[in-house]
């Protein structure tokens, strides 16, 4: 078998040598023959049939041999190889590759015969088979460093009574390559594949640097001489490889809207920012600063913006909705004036520093003053918030920037006057303008927060009473709730709690201590219960839970007793605490109508685990009449006369029982609770201890009862009616009219309200978010103009923040399939619908993307519940049937995870991970699919092609991790059928030249396009 093998080897070797040979025989009978190039390319096909490629026999490599063989060129051999590149049997790499092997500069007439003969065959150099196109880009890369040793060559031998290049003796050999190479820098094709070429071949790159640097160096030393004035520009080119494919795409608005970019090359206006920041803030108010820039500069990469305009649109968004709060006198004033004069400057400074580095001292960011110059043109917006402002709001932005740093003294004196001279005179103030500016409630309200966690920094035993006084300031809804929206912005929050629960725990038991500090620890536990059961409604139970799963009293209520929407707690959960003992002590001093605990005795932890046995006690026998309903109210009202959290543990265990009770058995539970947020029947005394924070604890107990009731999903009795919030979605409209009215008000405005932003939730929650995206989307495709075209998607962008993750995979596997396969839906894949949605479908993908490269996405902590949006269920819907709307698990958590998209990486490392992996694979399938069939060019064809091309643009360097998985005939098919939509530019950005697979692929589409727009020059 070897020696078969061998014979055969051998064989083949011995019949390319006779090949080879044959060709020189044949090439020396035409020399001497004079046969015309007609003639050379009659013979020759004796040699090499049809489909054979004289690269092969190194063809390219004999003919140049034979014509630059003497001191002069035989032009009669080289017309002989121009023939035969245009019959196409030798190919363009191999000639290049022989050419940028000569080395003889000591014949100047061979190399201007090179020169020529390059410049000549320069406008057709391409490939048409793939061996050749592995070799074409070093094949390139070659000439260039080949036409560059030419100009050393000169250069080195420049003859001392030189000035020009027309006294060199020969001229053509420093002119030449000038012409060739600036030719090749300003040819599309040819700085693509150079490009690749850099990636390709590192080492002749860096030859070719070396010499650019060496032709530099020797015009500098031969000053008399005066080169081409093109050389320098070329030189710089070719040394830097400036090939930035990127910078001559257009922004993806302009290929959406067709609307003009402004100086700065950004679109005139941003209107996903606003929503954006609407739907995070209310989703994620303890989301880090860092979570917060990543989406901003995800933003930032998608629209193409510089940093001066991310800046002020940033502020702008703010102001916005701090103007939109302030005017309903919304409960989320505090949130978002915390958000805008504390976190919002952090932002700014985290941008700043990723973008440019830190600050030093007396530095400023020149961005930040761009921005703020931008910013001052919004008159009309600055001056309805001054109606409401005592001062200038202005003034509050500028203290909170020149806290962090980024402006100086000067800058805010400058832009202080310049709001002053642009304002509208004499602005109107409001009857609901504030006493004090946001900025200043907010300031004070931080420096409160600080001597609150200074206090519980303190020994327990010694600052007991201080800390009652300190918390007893802040137990008010309004003041408490700034102080929270402090901590979540300051990242405070999950300090502020392991404190208060630290204390919390130090109070549940009085054993050994009396008088008044057994009445000081009574309040404290009662009072710290409370706030922690608040932020607990306000920002979920993960801010309060240990990771590690901590072992506290109220920890482990909580996790047993605690209402949380989308969390039920089984009625029956608290057994493993009972202890008959205590709860008939507990109803028997409930039922004497006794309020006093004896404090110095009262394990305050044991009292919350016997309350849920004490409720189950009174309600049965309620239920057989052994009680009135005189009885039950004596006793209810007994337990919230003097501690405010026995009606929250009351309240937690009847929520829980009313889930799992018949419509006819819920009347009597529910009276209970109302019971307990009805006004006092019990005045105290003027002198108890306990009265001069008795109000406020009520009110924050009541408050905490109100929302257990609207977490609890049960469908209300006919008698018993429940006022609904204004983000109740009950209507006696069907659900897309709801959304089609909530949509129009939106597209008008172009920016979100905070009551659209929690109506939008509640309709993707109804509804799912496969109806969801599915009517957006048609809301989005309504509008014919391009502008509101523009708006349109840029509002829905943002809207699907509300779930981004089942909304870009619905919009994936759902509604674009149903668009492109859908004859009655595939009318709307008109221009500029079609690229509208492509838009659409981008920024999705790439947001969803983006989602975890700060930090891995946590089902839980992706949304806190908010009661108020799901009360309308509550009336119309069970439980079981609200939890599958929700579309999560057995659990109530989101069932989709994320995957991470590393911005650090370049994203050319970085993979993306399932599901999103997954979805862009089934949908490259269905439009390969499209591409592909009968050969036909439709509007589903138009759409591939601009959902690719705003892939690139909105993408940029990005582009080739989203693509990875494209079939590999998409884009050949797509070139054939669209060639004049395609460009260098985009198909060098659509795969990942950084591994061979991606520049074979690439070259392959840049020669596709290259044959194809070479057809009519042809014909011609």
């Amino acid at each position: 078998m070897r020696n078969l093998l061998l014979g055969a080897t051998t064989a083949s070797i011995f019949k390319m040598t006779s090949k080879t040979s044959s060709l020189k025989a044949l090439l020396l009978r035409a020399w001497r023959e004079r046969w015309s190039d007609l003639q050379w390319g009659i013979h020759i096909k004796t040699i090499l049939p049809r489909g054979v490629s004289g690269d092969v026999h190194n063809l390219a490599d004999c003919i140049l041999q034979q014509a630059l063989v003497g001191s002069g060129p035989n032009q009669l051999v080289l017309s002989y190889l121009k023939h035969t590149l245009s019959s196409q049997l030798v190919s363009y790499a191999a000639v290049l590759q022989r050419i940028s092997k000569y080395d003889h500069f000591h014949k100047p007439h061979c190399i201007v015969s090179l020169l020529e003969f390059l410049q000549s065959i320069q406008p057709g150099i391409t490939c048409r088979g793939k061996p050749e196109e592995n070799m074409l880009p070093g094949a390139i890369l070659g000439v260039v460093h080949w036409l560059l040793q030419c100009l050393v060559h000169v250069l080195e031998s420049l003859p001392s009574s030189a000035t020009d290049s027309s006294t060199l003796p020969y001229p053509e050999m420093f002119e030449l390559p000038i012409k060739i190479l600036t030719s090749m820098v300003n040819d599309e094709f040819m700085i693509a594949v150079l490009h690749l070429s850099k990636h390709e071949d590192q080492e002749t790159y860096e030859e070719v640097g070396k010499k650019c640097k060496d032709i530099l160096s020797l015009l500098a030393q031969n000053t008399r001489f005066v080169p081409n004035p093109h050389l320098k520009e070329v030189l710089s080119k070719i040394k830097k490889m400036d090939l930035d494919l990127g910078s001559r795409c257009l922004p993806s608005f302009q290929v959406v809207s067709g609307l003009t970019a402004t100086k700065d090359g950004c679109e005139p206006l941003t209107y996903c920012l606003q929503p954006l920041l609407a739907i995070e803030v209310m989703q994620n108010p303890c989301a880090d600063t860092s979570a917060f820039v990543s989406q901003l500069r995800m933003i930032q990469r998608l629209k193409g913006l510089n940093n001066a305009r991310l800046y002020c649109e940033l502020m702008r968004a703010c102001l916005i909705t701090v103007n939109n709060v302030m005017d309903l006198e919304m409960p989320q004033v505090p949130q978002w004036g915390a958000f805008t004069f504390i976190k919002m400057p952090q932002i700014l400074l985290q941008l700043h520093t990723t973008c440019k580095g830190e600050l030093g001292k007396g530095e400023f960011s020149q961005d930040v003053i761009e921005a703020l110059e931008l910013l001052l043109q919004f008159t009309p917006l600055l001056d309805i918030i001054d109606a409401k402002w005592p001062s200038s709001c202005v003034d509050s932005l500028l203290q909170a920037l020149l806290k962090v740093g980024l402006i100086l003294d000067e800058h805010s004196l400058k832009f202080s006057q310049m709001r002053k001279d642009s304002s509208s005179s004499g602005i109107l103030k409001s009857e609901q303008s504030m006493e004090l500016p946001l900025s200043d409630v907010v300031r004070q309200a931080e420096g409160l927060l600080q001597r609150i966690l200074t206090a519980l920094e303190a020994d327990y035993v010694e600052i007991q009473e201080p800390l009652l006084n300190v918390l007893c300031q802040v137990l008010s809804v309004k003041s408490f709730e700034l102080i929270l929206a402090v901590a979540t912005v300051e990242g405070k929050m999950h300090t502020f709690v392991s404190k208060l629960i630290k204390f919390n725990e130090g109070s549940k038991q009085t054993g050994g201590v009396v008088g008044k500090s057994a009445q000081t620890r009574a309040m404290l536990f009662d009072i710290t219960f409370l706030m922690l059961c608040q932020i607990v409604q306000m920002y979920g139970s993960d801010v309060v839970l240990a990771e590690q799963g901590g072992n506290s009293f109220f920890e482990e209520w909580v996790r047993d007793c605690m209402v949380e929407r989308r969390r039920p707690k089984p009625p029956d959960q608290t057994l493993k605490h009972l202890n008959p003992n205590r709860v008939s002590e507990l109803l028997n001093q409930l039922n004497s109508g006794e309020a006093e605990f004896p404090i110095s005795q009262t394990k305050w932890q044991n009292v919350c685990w016997s309350v849920p046995f004490a409720m189950e006690e009174v309600l049965k026998a309620w239920e057989h009449e052994a009680l009135t309903a005189n009885d039950v109210k004596r006793i209810l009202d007994t337990m919230k006369a003097r501690m405010c959290f026995l009606p929250v543990c009351a309240t937690a265990w009847l929520c829980s029982k009313m889930q799992i009770l018949p419509q006819e058995q819920l009347l009597k539970p529910m009276n209970m609770v109302q019971q307990f947020i009805s006004s006092s029947t019990q005045a105290l005394k003027p002198s108890s201890p306990q009265g001069g924070s008795f109000s406020e604890r009520a009110a924050l107990m009541t408050g905490i009862i109100c929302k257990m009731q609207n977490d609890v999903p049960i469908t209300q009795p006919k008698s018993k009616a429940r006022v609904l919030s204004a983000t109740s979605i009950v209507s006696g409209q069907p659900i897309c009219e709801q959304l089609t009215n909530i949509w129009s008000c939106l597209h008008q405005r172009g920016w979100m309200q905070n009551e659209a932003t929690n109506q939008m939730e509640s309709l993707l929650n109804s509804g799912g978010a496969n109806w969801f995206v599915t009517n957006v989307v048609k809301e989005v495709l309504k509008y014919r103009y391009k502008e509101d075209l523009d708006r349109a998607v840029d509002l829905a962008f943002a809207v699907f923040h509300l779930d981004l993750e089942h909304c870009t995979l619905t919009l994936i596997l759902h509604v674009l399939p149903q668009y492109l396969h859908n004859r009655l839906l595939s009318d709307e894949l008109m221009e500029p619908q079609a690229s509208a949605l492509a838009k659409l479908s981008a920024y999705c993908v790439f947001a969803f993307a983006n989602l975890d490269c700060v930090e891995p996405y946590v089902p839980t902590s992706r949304k806190r519940s908010r009661p108020e949006d799901y009360e309308d269920l509550d009336l119309i819907v069970p439980a079981c049937k609200m939890m599958r709307l929700g579309n999560c698990n057995s659990d109530g958590l989101q069932s989709v995870p994320s995957l991470v998209f590393n911005d650090a990486d370049g994203g050319n490392n970085s993979g993306i991970k399932d599901p999103l992996a997954s979805a862009l694979r089934k949908l490259f399938q269905t439009l390969n699919i499209l591409v592909t069939r009968d050969g036909e060019v439709s509007q589903q064809t138009h759409f591939v092609l601009r959902f690719i091309q705003l892939i690139v643009f909105s993408g940029k360097e990005h582009a080739a991790t989203v693509l990875r998985d494209m079939p590999t005939n998409l884009i050949p098919s797509l070139i054939r059928a669209l060639p004049e939509d395609f460009s260098t530019d985009l198909i060098v950005r659509l795969y990942d030249i950084q591994n061979i697979v991606g520049r074979k692929s690439t070259i392959r589409d840049l020669c596709l396009l290259r044959n194809l727009n070479l057809k009519p020059q042809i014909s011609e």
